[in-house]
């Protein structure tokens, strides 16, 4: 029978295998992003990607699984694996592995995030207001850089898990913490990173994201609810082309 210390000790484990494998993929992503593989390109085997990241080769085929999933590459039988020729958005007449938890993530922060924001117009202390300031202008900072895309879109769950606390509710912060939290849901973050190719999207989001903590700033909730409301239904729309209208 395991003791508490070695569950402990192989939960930790498993989460560290988590982490590695999504590093790889997010790595893999920023490569096609900056164009070191160009589209249609072949990607090098398990084994090579293996051995560049430091990874076992069972790791490194879980990066490259992730990275099917969310349609970023295509598995030619007999040829390899390689680049798509353009970004596959996920939903759509087929949908993907992925699309339904994705889509519940986003259905369900929809449903709260705003009524949290909202309390947060009134509860949100300074020092919280200055953190995720911070968090916005280091997302203005990478925005432009192709090669920071993954550490944009950790910066901006960040600031929405940050965010949550400011609501005074710690039930609710909680729930929403654990939405956005990329150890829980490893793909939400590359299904993120591959929704965010272009400048002007990664743009929309600082303003966006400005745009709320301005309203919460100025102890407006009904200003915050609505603008948390329009940014979370743009996300929804980037990544399935569906989305909802106010």
């Amino acid at each position: 029978m395991l003791d508490v210390y070695s569950l402990s000790m192989q939960s930790s484990d498993e989460s560290g295998k988590q982490r590695r494998y999504l590093s790889v993929a997010q790595e893999i992503l920023t490569a096609i992003a900056t164009e070191k593989y160009a589209p249609n390109e072949r990607l090098p085997a398990h084994n090579e990607i293996a051995a560049q990241f430091g990874v076992s080769r069972p790791t490194a085929r879980e990066a490259f699984l992730a990275l099917e999933l969310i349609g970023a590459i295509e598995v030619r039988h007999g040829d390899g694996t390689f680049v798509r020729q353009s970004r596959v958005r996920l939903g759509g007449e087929h949908g993907s592995p992925l699309d339904v938890p994705p889509r519940e993530l986003i259905e369900t922060r929809w449903a709260i995030e705003p009524v949290a924001v909202s309390l947060a117009a009134k509860r949100i202390t300074p020092e919280r207001i200055e953190l995720l300031d911070n968090y916005i202008d280091e997302q203005q900072r990478v925005v432009e850089d192709p090669s920071k895309v993954a550490e944009f879109v950790t910066l901006g769950l960040r600031f929405h898990a940050d965010l949550a606390p400011g609501c005074g509710n710690a039930l609710l912060a909680d729930v929403i913490s654990q939405l956005v939290n990329t150890e829980q849901h490893p793909l939400w973050a590359l299904v993120n990173q591959q929704a965010m190719p272009a400048i002007a999207a990664r743009q929309r989001q600082v303003d966006e994201h400005r745009a709320i903590l301005d309203a919460v700033r100025g102890g407006d909730g009904p200003l915050s609810c609505e603008t948390m409301q329009k940014h979370l239904g743009g996300l929804d729309r980037t990544l399935f082309m569906g989305g909802r209208e106010l």
